[in-house]
């Protein structure tokens, strides 16, 4: 390479490990990078133990992982009791695989829009059934027959059976 203003200047690196030094050190890449490879299936980042996508909100308060926020209340999110609201807006998530709008100000809640995530839940729900909000604050529950669109948070990944609240995962997005 070459230096350009006292910065170095390359046009190819090749590594198999790209390292900040420390699971929990933040790295900074700037600028417009493109991903390509040889195959589709050879132009991707993988993360290996998260499952979602997910964007930050200003909410009302910090939730708990697991909750189910929509969009509404004095800030860009908050939680409702109103069963099946159109309002929905995901699930909150702490281990997102790819986290976007980290710069959202005030109390911010990592909502997943996309993926597999904890979510709060009461009363029978089988794996695959549609989850919508509940009459409790911030908890999911099995929707009904007829689902009217807008309503639908995703679908059930575990059984759960229980009147009392809960956490299962759920594919957030899915209908």
């Amino acid at each position: 390479g070459n230096t350009t203003g006292g910065a170095l200047q390359c046009e190819t690196v090749q590594t198999t490990i790209l390292t900040t030094g420390g699971s929990t050190t933040t790295g900074t890449v700037t600028g417009r990078w493109s991903l390509t490879g040889a195959s589709p299936t050879e132009s991707r980042f993988e993360a290996t133990y998260s499952a979602d996508v997910a964007e930050y909100y200003e909410g009302d308060a910090v939730y708990e992982v697991g909750t189910v926020p929509i969009f509404g209340g004095d800030k860009e999110v908050t939680t409702t009791n109103t069963i099946a609201d159109h309002r929905v807006a995901g699930v909150v998530s702490e281990t997102a695989g790819f986290v976007m709008y980290t710069a959202c100000p005030g109390l911010k809640n990592c909502v997943a829009l996309t993926g597999r995530v904890p979510c709060k839940v009461k009363g029978k729900i089988n794996k695959g059934d549609i989850v919508v909000t509940s009459e409790i604050e911030g908890v999911a529950m099995k929707s009904a027959e007829v689902v009217k669109p807008g309503t639908i948070i995703g679908k059930a990944i575990e059984s759960y059976d229980s009147d009392e609240v809960g956490m299962i995962e759920i594919a957030v997005g899915r209908s």
